[in-house]
């Protein structure tokens, strides 16, 4: 299987924009450069809508999302979007007794349809303080091999940075650390092989 494809390498971001699509959807997606925007009409949309249609169209697309920007929202629901985002989880406020306390449900073992659920009226800057014991609850494996990237990236004085990021994305994507660990060690020897070649001297005929 192959991992470490051109979209996977260059994880974009989106941002989502409250206002008027003037199109008979409820909400436009639309090309930026590097990045993608999304317009929803409120009258027609939420903005956990427009998220979840938004990632689940650019996957289908092959684009991987690193993020999510949420323009002229409410702070604490940016924070909570922005930090849920970088973990590819979707969000949803819940209603009713179902969802007592912020928890991420994992559906038939997906990783990329997981959502972290936050009963309505629960306050937001909490609920990003409790998600990343949330998320290890729901993939310890995945919570472990992340916090031994940061390390790595500690330990690095972030020479590797963006290496390490991509590799915790496709570890995210995938749930499968050891093929991921795998083939950057082979892309890494790859490089390494092909430098060595480049520097050597040409040998007289």
């Amino acid at each position: 299987m192959t991992i470490l494809t051109r979209e996977r390498l260059s994880g974009t971001s989106v941002h989502i924009h409250r206002g008027d699509t003037g199109h008979a959807k409820p909400f436009l997606l639309r090309r930026d450069g590097d990045r993608f925007i999304t317009t929803y009409d409120p009258k027609r949309a939420d903005v956990g809508t427009a998220a979840v249609l938004t990632r689940a169209l650019l996957s289908s697309e092959g684009v991987s999302v690193s993020e999510v920007i949420l323009e002229g929202h409410d702070p604490a629901l940016t924070d909570l979007y922005h930090a849920a985002s970088k973990l590819l989880l979707n969000v949803e406020i819940t209603r009713g007794k179902r969802i007592t306390k912020p928890v991420v449900k994992v559906v038939s073992q997906d990783p990329m349809q997981a959502t972290y659920c936050v009963p309505e009226k629960w306050d937001l800057l909490d609920a990003v303080g409790r998600l990343p014991s949330a998320f290890a609850d729901a993939r310890p494996k995945a919570a472990r091999h992340l916090k031994l990237i940061e390390q790595a990236k500690k330990d690095s004085d972030g020479k590797i940075g963006y290496a390490l990021d991509v590799m915790a994305r496709l570890i995210l994507e995938t749930d499968d650390p050891d093929s991921v660990y795998d083939e950057m060690l082979h892309l890494f020897d790859q490089d390494r092989t092909e430098g060595t070649s480049a520097d050597a001297p040409a040998t007289a005929v």
